[in-house]
């Protein structure tokens, strides 16, 4: 329960006091008619009413009501329920509750601006319920006089409401503050001018009563007072009027509906303005305006007319009485004015707090000033008052006026009842207080019961009205079904996904912070607009990993990855492992924003080095045993004579050894060849012929063939093909074999020749016979010679 509440239920029983002043004497009227109708059907009456039958017809006197009757009339005299006991007992309660409030929020340790207040609203009570009990003693009188002594403790009674804001507003500065406590204490404190404006209406009305009577037997005066008169009373009552409706309105924005309904202002404007901003940028410049206007009128018109009619003002003494009531609206405004203007430079916390604690401080001096200068007790201001009233009563012009203007004084009657018969006065003494007694308690349990205490300690309660952005369902699904990679942050999972649970569904202009996906980072929000619809704010962008190292455990960044500016989530790369190594390394950017590596490049290892013929390793047997063969690594052989060169056993990346180089062995002159001659120059010669080396040989003249001498591992020379005669001219054989006429018994005329070279083949031409001649003649060439 904020303190609004607790203005807003002393407005209120304020009301109802009122209530009970106006309307409770045509109620207790019908009540009493209705009572007379039931009382007479009850049997308790019949004897009573046919003895007092009897006694009328006789002539005798009315006989002495019984002791039910009596018992009535004592309970509708001292019984009935007075709207200004009703207001003390209720302000009573208040103050009760406060003890209560105050010794819980602050355990015991009473703050001292809260304990001086405190004493001064208790101090304040006690004086006007002093003068309070001194005008009820005067006021049962008859109608006027109520209605005349009504108007005086509507000023008794205002150092009470007003003092109550004050200290209202010292305990929750002191003991509740928040961030919105300011703007509930300036309403708060604004909220108290109703009882001023109440107060100086009754001032007012107290001297029209007083020059009406006057002025009636002034005819010369007569003509001026009344339109004066009408024009005061509505210039303070349009004062009151507005400065009800300007206080309510504040009140339920501020002090309500910003704290019970706080999306309303938003649904209403379609803006996210709250309730205090909206009357603070469309009503507060405007009100503030119209109420110093009208509240200046109404101080005008009252001092004017108090000043106007001072002859006729002048034996009440109106001077103390319009102070009273001017003093607290000056002196409230002016100490203001020090506090927040002044040389103090106070921050608005302990501008509010000083002022609001000198107000209630200030509330026992009104109080004591009305009860001594204002309006004393016993004083002849008062009897001639009312001597006044008895007077205008007595004319009949006067009743008619007056009942004209009192809306309610058709309903008199007049409940003086002796009391006499009902016991010494002490038994009437003990009744009050009893009465008394019974209504405080029942006005603290009322009160309690309306703002318990609890709620007051506990802080803020939740808003009772909440608009939402439920047309779009709750937050979780409407996640769900966008593409924001947005997401519900861990602690506030089941709040947002739970229909009906506050939070599940944003306020209008709420806003919500939430996380991103994994793989996304930012820090987004959602907001519900002043429409009802979801607006993001924000972006969840993927999460960037930073540059990969390009060596990563004997393996480099693949060439094809190195031209990537950005790595995001779930992106994956790869390594090549270093020469010596085997494997695969693969990095991935995680979601959280760092790389996560799978596999490894393991180490090639070759086996020991292969045991080669004709060479020995360059290295110590003992050496080789301990040597680990890395990828890469080489190991020299020396080859053994009479083998020449250099072998090189290397490590490679499959893990085996590949040999690079031989050990050949060199042959010496090549060998001769019948009928050949080896074609070779003398730098050939100076270097030998290594293993696989070929020399070639020239058949001697007269013998063909193809010759080669190739030299073998082992040193020596193997020969290939050798050189055969050659056939002489088959022409000249033919000459010679046939004569010169050879050519008219055969002729060459076509032939080929087929290379039989080793095989010991001769070559064969093919001849032919003369014209007239058969037969198939050839020659072989063999062993150098035709056949």
């Amino acid at each position: 329960m904020s303190s609004v509440d607790a203005v807003l239920l002393q407005f209120g029983l304020g009301a109802a006091a009122l209530v009970l002043r106006y309307f409770s004497r045509p109620f207790v009227y019908c009540c009493q008619r209705c009572t007379a109708c039931i009382w007479n059907c009850l049997c308790c009456l019949c004897v009573y009413k046919r003895k007092r039958a009897a006694s009328l017809e006789e002539g005798a006197q009315e006989p002495a009501p019984g002791k039910c009757m009596q018992l009535k009339r004592f309970l509708f005299t001292h019984a009935a329920v007075r709207w200004y006991w009703f207001h003390l007992a209720i302000q009573l309660g208040f103050l009760s509750r406060e003890y209560q409030v105050i010794s819980v929020a602050s355990q015991g340790v009473w703050p001292s601006e809260v304990l001086l207040s405190y004493s001064a609203l208790w101090l304040t009570y006690a004086v006007v319920f002093v003068e309070v009990c001194h005008f009820s003693s005067v006021r049962n009188k008859d109608v006027v006089t109520k209605i005349t002594v009504d108007g005086l403790l509507d000023m008794l009674l205002l150092p009470v409401n007003i003092g109550f804001f004050g200290h209202l507003c010292v305990r929750k500065l002191a003991l509740q503050s928040d961030g919105h406590s300011l703007h509930i204490i300036s309403t708060i404190m604004e909220s108290s001018e109703i009882w001023e404006a109440w107060a100086l209406w009754s001032v007012l009305g107290l001297f029209v009563t007083v020059v009406d009577v006057e002025s009636r037997r002034d005819p010369a005066h007569q003509e001026f007072a009344v339109p004066f008169r009408n024009l005061s009373l509505q210039g303070v009552r349009t004062w009151v009027f507005m400065i009800i409706i300007i206080t309510a309105t504040r009140l339920v924005m501020i002090g309500v509906l910003q704290s019970r309904a706080p999306t309303l202002c938003f649904w209403a404007s379609k803006t996210c303005t709250s309730c205090n901003e909206l009357y603070d940028q469309n009503i507060h410049l405007a009100a503030a305006a119209v109420n110093f206007i009208l509240c200046s009128f109404a101080l005008a018109f009252v001092f004017t007319f108090e000043h106007s009619f001072d002859q006729y003002l002048s034996k009440i003494g109106p001077f103390w009485k319009f102070w009273g009531v001017k003093g607290v609206v000056s002196v409230t405004y002016f100490q203001w004015l020090v506090l927040t203007y002044g040389p103090l430079n106070l921050d608005d916390k302990r501008i509010y707090e000083l002022h609001c604690l000198l107000c209630t401080v200030e509330m026992p001096v009104l109080a004591v000033l009305h009860a001594t200068c204002a309006y004393p007790y016993g004083k002849p201001w008062l009897n001639y008052l009312l001597q006044l009233q008895q007077q205008d009563m007595s004319e009949q012009e006067a009743i008619t006026e007056r009942t004209s203007r009192f809306r309610f004084t058709e309903f008199n009657v007049d409940f003086t009842i002796s009391t006499r018969s009902c016991g010494p006065e002490t038994w009437v003494l003990l009744f009050y207080a009893l009465f008394w007694s019974l209504g405080c308690f029942a006005s603290h349990e009322f009160v309690v019961f309306l703002l318990p205490v609890a709620h007051e300690v506990q802080g803020p309660q939740p808003p009772i009205y909440y608009a939402t952005c439920n047309a779009e369902g709750d937050i979780a699904h409407f996640l769900a079904g966008s593409e924001l990679h947005f997401q519900i942050r861990n602690d506030t999972v089941e709040k947002h996904r739970l229909p009906g649970v506050a939070g599940a569904w944003l306020p209008l202009c709420g806003k919500a912070a939430l996380d991103c996906e994994p793989g996304f980072h930012g820090a987004p929000a959602l907001r519900c607009s002043p429409r009802g619809k979801y607006e993001p704010t924000g972006l969840c962008k993927p999460i960037r990993c930073g540059q990969p190292g390009e060596e990563v455990g004997h393996a480099r960044l693949h060439k094809s990855d190195l031209v990537i500016r950005e790595w995001t989530s779930d992106m994956v790369i790869s390594y090549e492992c270093i020469r010596g190594f085997v494997g695969k390394i693969r990095a991935k950017c995680g979601k959280e924003g760092r790389w996560t590596f799978t596999g490894e490049c393991t180490e090639v290892l070759c086996p020991d080095p292969p045991t080669i013929a004709r060479a020995k390793p360059l290295l110590e047997p003992s050496e080789l045993e301990n040597r680990t063969w890395q990828a890469g690594m080489s190991l020299r052989y020396q080859c053994l004579d009479p083998f020449v060169g250099i072998i090189t056993a290397r490590c490679e990346d499959d893990g085996n050894f590949v040999l690079h180089g031989r050990c050949l062995a060199f042959c010496k002159t090549p060998p001769a060849v019948p009928n050949a001659i080896a074609d070779y120059n003398n730098s050939v010669a100076g270097i030998g012929w290594s293993e696989g080396m070929r020399v070639k040989y020239d058949c001697s003249p007269g013998w063909s063939g193809t010759v080669f001498a190739t030299c073998r591992e082992d040193g020596q020379y193997s020969v290939e093909g050798s050189c055969k005669a050659q056939c002489p001219d088959l022409n000249k054989i033919l000459h010679d074999t046939y004569g010169a006429s050879w050519a008219d018994v055969i002729s060459v005329n076509r032939s080929h020749s087929l290379d039989l070279t080793g095989s010991g083949e001769a070559d064969i031409v093919a001849l032919a016979c003369a014209p007239g001649l058969t037969g198939l003649p050839f020659a072989a060439c063999q062993e150098g010679s035709w056949q």
